[in-house]
Parts: structure tokens; C-alpha cells; sequence
């Protein structure tokens, strides 16, 4: 949950955000084509999709769709990422990255 609101993902690729406290929709959207398994991430004001093509798209966690980054990587996810400290632990079917700046 950020600013409030919740998101989700179908494993079709469309993208949900909810209000945390009434459970209204606030949009639709496809975050990509392909299959999404990973759960979401959020943090620091944006969520990260992982797709099962190896595709993820960043979005800004807010009221309105915005997508800010697609990057894609060897292998596809099937795991959702793991955070630790200020690093991102990304694992597809094929290799293990860590993402840190």
C-alpha cells in the first residue's frame, strides 16, 4: 500500500489500484502483455510489475496511470522480488540479479 491506495495485477497483465479504505477502483490499466505469477512491488513511490517474458514496468503509485520505465531481463518471473536495505533482489528462471544504485 502507498499514498493510500492499493494495486494488484491480473495474470492476464491488467493492473488494478484500489482506495485502501473503501475498496473503490480507481483504474484499470495492462501494465504489458505477457503472464504475470510475481506479486507487485511498491516502494519509494512507485510499483514494479514482473512478468513471466522476463518484462518489468515501473508505474507511479497514484490516482492516475503513469507508467514511468519497462526494462526486460534473460529468463522470465516466476518469484516476486525481494528488497533489502536499498537493494532489489530480482530472480528469473535462469539468473539471480541484484539491482542497486
Amino acid at each position: 500500500m502507498l499514498n493510500d491506495l492499493l494495486f494488484g495485477v491480473c495474470d492476464n497483465g491488467v493492473a488494478t489500484c484500489w482506495e485502501a479504505g473503501s475498496g473503490q477502483v480507481v483504474w484499470n490499466e495492462r501494465v504489458g502483455g505477457g503472464d504475470y505469477s510475481a506479486s507487485p512491488l511498491a516502494a519509494e513511490g512507485r510499483v514494479y510489475f514482473f512478468s513471466e517474458e522476463g518484462k518489468t514496468t515501473v508505474i507511479a503509485a497514484g490516482r492516475e496511470f503513469k507508467k514511468l520505465a519497462e526494462n526486460q531481463l534473460d529468463g522470465g518471473f516466476m518469484a516476486s522480488a525481494a528488497v533489502a536495505g536499498r537493494a532489489l533482489y530480482l530472480r528469473t528462471k535462469t539468473h539471480l540479479y541484484r539491482v542497486e544504485q
